[in-house]
């Protein structure tokens, strides 16, 4: 453990260092071999820094008396090349000098890196980088997170550096409040709803003077309420005394601030921790978000994460967001917010990017009916190994070596596919306690899965979505088997068919109507398709505002606009309270609307729709026009005349979706229907059969 947080952190300490390779010397001790610029004093400092920190964590993770008993020795050396003897001898001189070295440790930093960060505080000498973080639900940024660095091309530019000095001279408040300083003098006008996420160290909150009054008076200078504040505390970083950290944050949750929990999923969570301090964000560890899209761990983790945001009431954010797959995994998997280089690099000013944010597609739906993507699943095809199933599990170990986790092996017999195996899922039979005993030497079939998803490649991809939904938990993830009239095609994975379903939704998403957001009509048309292939009886009601062209001429685009808007809203309103979770609403164009319903809730919802249209649209005229109840302006002939106020002619026609129509057939229908509507003064509801139509 220690030798794998010594690489990811030395860099931190050394940033000019670049680690060539490491290696285990007897059971306890370890080496790293750095390039770095010859330079004695950075190089000790850095030691004795990484000694310090590592000490620190230490004491996080063991029991005191343990820990008390317990110390690290970090030594270092230069190997000099020009060095006499061979290399063999040079080495072993270099590793006996960072032995002594190690041996007899400082306990405090050089006296000159003392000075240098006194200096770097009583200056204020500390930047700020701010990155955003986005809401996936409305794609703005909601807050930004606020970075601390101090000065550039020094041994304080990096805030591992900073910090740790800090808390060895026990000068932690006061650096964290020059960095709230700084943080709050660069932010600028933020939004009521935005928020900015300040780092703080578990043990600061215990400060007697930090007092929730203080930071109040701190950012009312600035015109932020504690709304606009997220107190964020890194679980890496340990919590001494629980007890004592929940009563501490208590005291400022009660005047409004909230709280962020960090590095949550790092090596070090515990969920224990999160159930006692209830925050309100937790943020996802970088390391669980890499590889988000690819490694299905990483997806049960965050799954488990999310269902314990959920019950506790917090919001999710996932943090070090670097590709588009990941950003779309996240987004589909339920999470809340995100940040990374992919949504926006941290700058010195706060910046809000524009950024497109997929459609939710995943597994987490009830059932297929949102998914539009009738392309066969076929083009989504890749090759895949196969073997069979009299192999060894030790050869297909083998075969599968370099292969990442999520590699897929399909069994075959005599020619068909009868079984498959994951890698992940072979690694897990084999890291059981008797797993190599029991299953390396033998047959594949004991391991793999027997009854995997196999669907016939003409299958479209929403129905194969839907199929995969429906597996047992731990198979969701498992490739999909492909085949042509039992002959295997190849495999698809979860990741590529969601990609495809995330695209296609984008894509439906760019017809969209943009005044009201609507679906258009390439949706309204694949639809129809849908509903026609699964022989789905459906009711389908066509919206058109009356009077509308007079209305706009009287009144302005821009008032006209809001009537549309009106309508919009009614429909979306109508099918939520009285239709069913696969009504569909549709914008034709202009003033005119679709709605397709349950023929037995198309009624209910019409109904409301006109109701409500009779009430609200009123607030859209002028006092003298509503009470006189019509309008004074020119016609489709251009001739001046009184017009009736703005109502709503709807004209449904059931269609019973058993057997193919053109969309001329339809059209002339509804045209037909839609004219009898329009004859009725005020709202209007007209209902045919599609069917009247091939009578005549």
């Amino acid at each position: 453990m220690l030798e794998r947080d010594a690489i990811a952190a030395f860099p931190g300490f050394f940033p000019q260092a670049r680690l060539i390779c490491s290696a285990r010397v007897g059971f306890s001790s370890f080496m790293l071999f750095l390039e770095i610029p010859p330079d004695i004093v950075a190089l000790a400092n850095a030691a004795h820094m990484f000694r310090m920190q590592s000490r620190e964590r230490l004491a996080m993770k063991l029991p005191s008396q343990v820990a008390a008993a317990c110390d690290i020795h970090v030594g270092y050396a230069y190997v000099d090349s020009h060095a006499a003897g061979d290399m063999d001898s040079v080495l072993l001189r270099a590793y006996l000098h960072a032995q002594r070295l190690g041996a007899r440790p400082r306990d405090v930093a050089s006296p000159p890196l003392h000075k240098e960060f006194q200096c770097i505080v009583e200056r204020g000498k500390v930047t700020t980088l701010y990155q955003p973080i986005v809401d996936f639900e409305t794609s703005q940024v909601m807050g930004w997170e606020a970075f601390s660095r101090g000065p550039e091309n020094t041994f304080f530019s990096s805030p591992q550096m900073l910090f740790q000095l800090a808390r060895e001279a026990g000068a932690t408040f006061r650096l964290e409040k020059l960095c709230r300083e700084k943080a709050l003098t660069g932010l600028g006008q933020v939004g009521s709803n935005q928020r900015l996420f300040l780092n703080n160290h578990s043990d600061e909150i215990a400060d007697p003077n930090f007092t929730p009054g203080l930071l109040l008076e701190e950012i009312e200078a600035y015109g932020l309420k504690p709304h606009n504040i997220v107190l964020e505390f890194a679980e890496r970083q340990g919590f001494k005394d629980m007890n004592l950290f929940f009563r501490d944050i208590e005291r400022f949750r009660a005047k409004g601030f909230a709280i962020a929990i960090d590095d949550v999923g790092s090596g070090d969570s515990s969920l224990r921790n999160i159930t006692l301090i209830r925050p309100d964000f937790i943020k996802f560890d970088i390391s669980l978000v890499e590889g988000i899209d690819t490694n299905p761990y990483h997806r049960s983790m965050v799954e488990t994460l999310l269902f314990l945001a959920q019950r506790i009431g917090a919001r999710t954010i996932a943090v070090g967001i670097e590709t588009e797959t990941a950003l779309s995994s996240l987004v589909s998997m339920g999470v809340n917010a995100g940040q990374g280089n992919c949504l926006g690099v941290p700058g010195y000013k706060p910046a809000s990017p524009c950024v497109a944010i997929p459609c939710k597609t995943g597994f987490t739906q009830a059932d297929g009916q949102s998914w539009k993507c009738s392309a066969p699943i076929r083009e989504l095809v890749m090759p895949c190994p196969t073997t069979s199933e009299n192999a060894t599990v030790r050869e297909i170990k083998e075969q599968l070596a370099d292969k990442p986790a999520q590699t897929s092996m399909v069994v075959v017999r005599n020619g068909r596919p009868c079984g498959l195996l994951m890698q992940y899922n072979t690694d897990r039979h084999l890291s059981t306690q008797f797993g190599m005993s029991l299953y390396y030497n033998r047959e594949v079939a004991r391991i793999m899965d027997p009854a995997p998803l196999i669907v016939e490649g003409d299958l479209p991809i929403e129905d194969v979505a839907a199929l995969a939904m429906v597996r047992e938990s731990t198979k969701v993830y498992d490739d999909i088997i492909v085949v042509d009239k039992e002959k295997l095609l190849g495999v698809v994975s979860v990741q590529r068919m969601l990609d495809q379903l995330t695209q296609t939704q984008v894509e439906l998403a760019k017809g969209a109507n943009p005044l009201s957001g609507l679906p258009g009509n390439v949706s309204i048309e694949r639809e129809i398709e849908r509903r026609l292939k699964g022989c789905h009886p459906t009711a389908m009601a066509y919206i058109d505002l009356d009077n509308f062209k007079v209305y706009n001429d009287v009144y302005g685009f821009e008032r006209g606009d809001r009537i549309i808007l009106l309508t919009a809203d009614l429909l979306r309103e109508a099918v939520k309270l009285c239709g069913g979770e696969g009504d569909f609403l549709g914008h034709i164009g202009g003033d005119d609307f679709l709605v397709m319903a349950d023929p037995a809730r198309v009624v209910d919802i019409c109904n409301h729709i006109m109701h409500h249209f009779a009430l609200r649209s009123k607030e859209l005229y002028s006092p003298e026009d509503a009470a006189r109840g019509y309008l004074v302006g020119k016609g489709r002939d251009g001739q001046t005349g009184r017009f009736p106020l703005t109502s709503l002619s709807i004209a449904v026609i059931d269609c019973p979706m058993d057997a193919c129509f053109s969309m001329e057939l339809l059209s002339n229908r509804t045209a037909a229907v839609k004219k009898h509507a329009k004859s009725v003064e005020g709202n209007s509801l007209v209902r045919e059969p599609l069917l009247a139509a091939t009578a005549a």
